[in-house]
């Protein structure tokens, strides 16, 4: 039976060996990858290239990397949350499907060798070319210009790189924030698992300069879990609760006491993040980040309601493929 299985994944390699005309690109991590000249099908590498590629490259895309998303998902397209999920863990699988190349977002700026060199090793076990693009929240207008310019999208990446330089002019055109306002993310049921300074899943009040209320020592996912005693102690002004299901203290955390006696309760400042059909702020941390930024320009930099809908409505049409409702916004943005 070992046997079997070796011979078929060794014929696949060799069946999925590609003969067409190829070329040399150097990919976001400054790599250099031989890909097809034309290339027609891909796969993403994780949840968060899934959704960064779906907009531009849908009708690309064999398959979306398995992430156990309800197939009901809401405020996206039908042809996106019914697309067929592969485990990249399971090279038979993927060769079966004999992409012409796989595609893997990261954080190159924070990356590590070690991170990289995982997906090289990847990339040789199944003989596929891979391509590493850049997710550093601020470089996502250069990501979607290089994903356009390799898969022969420009026309579709072009329109999404433009949404995006509008949100960085509109970031850029804020007046410097001078408020001693401190921001905390809760996480978890508890409402304690939160995203210390410096943590990429905090990074969006880094750049909208807002402060973190916490600073503590995280895991090696950016989380940290603190006290009851540091969360008072730290008395942020606004607390922003994270996370779907048990993993959203927003309802947990209002009946407890302990909690209303902070600022942020005293001030009707927590909000519920939206997270339909991705969270606004992180998990995965790609392009649904856009709409955080977006949504904080209401927050906290005098941008009109009417103009954050807009945006979210456009962004929603554009990346998800999916005409929002002004109702259906509403209901997200909502404290529930």
């Amino acid at each position: 039976m070992k046997e079997r299985r070796i011979i078929t994944v060794l014929f696949i390699l060799i069946m999925g060996c590609s003969f067409v005309r190829s070329a040399e690109i150097i990919d976001m991590a400054g790599r250099k990858v031989n890909v097809p000249d034309n290339i027609q099908s891909v796969i993403p590498y994780d949840n968060k290239t899934n959704m960064l590629l779906y907009p531009i490259a849908g009708k690309m895309m064999i398959a979306k990397a398995w992430a156990g998303e309800n197939t009901n998902m809401r405020y996206i397209s039908k042809e996106y949350s019914s697309m067929k999920e592969v485990d990249l863990k399971n090279a038979e699988e993927v060769l079966r499907l004999n992409p012409d190349i796989i595609i893997v977002g990261t954080f190159i700026n924070k990356n590590t060798k070690s991170e990289v060199s995982r997906y090289v090793k990847f990339a040789n076990k199944i003989n596929k070319p891979l391509v590493i693009v850049d997710l550093e929240i601020m470089n996502l207008d250069k990501t979607y210009d290089f994903l356009g310019k390799l898969l022969g999208l420009e026309s579709q990446s072009s329109r999404c790189s433009q949404f995006i330089q509008s949100v960085y002019t509109d970031i850029a055109s804020y007046p410097t924030s001078t408020t001693s306002s401190s921001v905390y993310i809760a996480n978890s049921e508890s409402g304690l698992r939160t995203a210390p300074m410096g943590s990429i899943h905090a990074q969006i009040f880094e750049i909208m300069g807002l402060k973190n209320a916490i600073k503590a020592p995280m895991d090696a996912k950016g989380f940290s879990i603190i006290s009851i005693e540091q969360l008072m102690a730290a008395n942020p002004d606004y607390i922003f609760c994270m996370g779907k299901g048990n993993g959203n203290p927003y309802r947990s955390i209002a009946d407890k006491k302990v909690w209303n006696n902070l600022s942020a309760f005293k001030k009707n400042r927590v909000y519920n993040i939206p997270s339909d059909p991705f969270i606004w702020f992180d998990m995965p941390p790609s392009i649904n980040r856009l709409c955080g930024l977006i949504w904080f320009g209401q927050l906290f930099k005098n941008q009109s309601a009417e103009t954050t809908q807009a945006k979210i409505i456009d962004f929603y049409r554009l990346f998800y493929k999916y005409n929002l409702s002004e109702s259906e916004y509403q209901e997200m943005v909502a404290k529930h």
